[in-house]
């Protein structure tokens, strides 16, 4: 089996560091030449993935060896595990506390990785970095992860470690009315399905039907930071998915992730991405956006329709899928009176367009936006202290989460 498995990593490694390489040096993007490292790595791990599910029939193998290499990195700030209540659950949150804090807001954390894999605890060393470049508190969440948990126990989680840093703005030393939510790929999933849970249910608890006289007086979330987001699943044959088709993500991962996410299996992967078999159901970001024209049907976006969904998507169906925002944001009816969104693609991923079409659907909808794209993959947030264009997007992250504090300014305060 060893030498099996060496084997196989030997000629993934060989075949995706050819494939990359020659993707780098007859790139129009305008990549730095080390982008073709990370897209090796990526191409490796999606190969030992999809090996993983073959031979042990299961994902834990993939994870545990991801994990293990994103523990590799250093970190910079001091950081405390707290253990949170989700209605009958138990999850935990770390706290990063930056040396340096000017503003006294406070980011709420979600992690990439396909709601399936990766974890806060191993993101420790990026987020610690964010912290330490936005010189503000995260709060990072360990929310659970499909296909043992799906849709909506990640989206729960991470509204109540929200609810947890509201009640908690004291022992953390920051305001109320500057909490953020923010996060990479399937986290800027999550953040953003987020920010409209939010607004929906006021900030109410998820086990009460309306707003509690404590929710009432909580001031909307101050913005979300979007990074590279998966935002929709209705097409993944137009603009990016088809241009940047050989970067990553691939265009095949994304079906059966989001599968696993919704309902637990693999029931609905020929369902997504494929808009031959949604022509009763095209989404409002579809006609407004991409196509321009006029939508024709409603959606489901209630917390008791979420219910539903789960577990193992029992009684759901394709039509209640495709047309709830908090599992597809882009596929939302209503994008009004959400918190203004710092949205950043990256010019060499298959995710690029849905950036850019909720930045421009949000847009329309009368929200403050800021719209980044820099000329790299996939992912490339994450290695800060090596990385000057991540650097500078933290830089760009930091005066709009200043420009959108009350006050218009940050506060000067150090430790």
């Amino acid at each position: 089996w060893r030498n099996l498995l060496f084997v196989v990593f030997l000629i993934l490694f060989i075949y995706s560091f050819t494939k990359n390489i020659v993707n780098v040096m007859v790139d129009s993007h305008k990549m730095p030449k080390r982008a073709f490292v990370l897209l090796t790595f990526f191409d490796i791990w999606v190969g030992l993935v999809k090996l993983s599910q073959i031979i042990l029939l299961d994902i834990s193998f993939s994870r545990g060896l991801l994990n293990g290499i994103q523990r590799l990195g250093g970190k910079i700030c001091p950081t405390t595990e707290v253990t949170i209540h989700n209605i009958n659950k138990e999850i935990e949150v770390y706290v990063y506390k930056p040396k340096t804090v000017s503003n006294k807001g406070c980011l709420v954390y979600i992690h990439g990785g396909g709601w399936m894999f990766l974890s806060a605890r191993g993101f420790n060393s990026t987020v610690s970095y964010m912290s330490h470049y936005l010189e503000m508190v995260i709060v990072s969440v360990e929310y659970r992860l499909a296909p043992e948990n799906p849709f909506p126990a990640g989206l729960t989680d991470c509204y109540s470690a929200v609810q947890w840093v509201h009640d908690n703005c004291e022992m953390l030393e920051v305001e109320t009315d500057k909490i953020f939510v923010g996060g990479d790929s399937a986290g800027g999933n999550l953040s953003a399905a987020l920010s409209m849970l939010y607004r929906d249910r006021q900030g109410a608890p998820l086990d009460t039907e309306t707003p509690d006289e404590k929710s009432k007086t909580r001031p909307a979330l101050a913005g979300q930071i979007l990074l590279y987001p998966v935002l929709q699943g209705f097409s993944r044959f137009h603009g990016s998915m088809v241009k940047n088709s050989s970067y990553f993500p691939p265009p095949s991962l994304g079906p059966g992730c989001q599968s696993a996410y919704v309902c637990g299996t693999e029931r609905f992967s020929k369902l997504f991405g494929n808009p031959s078999r949604m022509k009763n159901k095209v989404p409002k970001f579809w006609t407004s956006v991409v196509d321009k024209k006029t939508d024709n049907e409603g959606e489901i976006s209630l917390i008791k329709e979420v219910k539903k969904l789960a577990p193992h998507g029992n009684g759901s169906t394709a039509d209640e899928i495709m047309g709830n925002s908090y599992i597809f944001p882009l596929h939302a009816e209503d994008v009004s009176n959400l918190p203004p969104a710092y949205v950043l693609v990256a010019t060499a991923d298959t995710l690029r367009d849905e950036g850019e079409w909720y930045a421009r659907y949000l847009e329309q909808n009368g929200s403050t936006v800021v719209f980044s794209e820099v000329p790299h993959v996939h992912g490339f947030m994450m290695n800060y202290n090596k990385n000057a264009l991540a650097r500078n997007e933290l830089i760009k992250i930091k005066e709009f989460m200043k420009d959108n504090s009350p006050g218009g300014q940050s506060d000067s305060n150090s430790d």
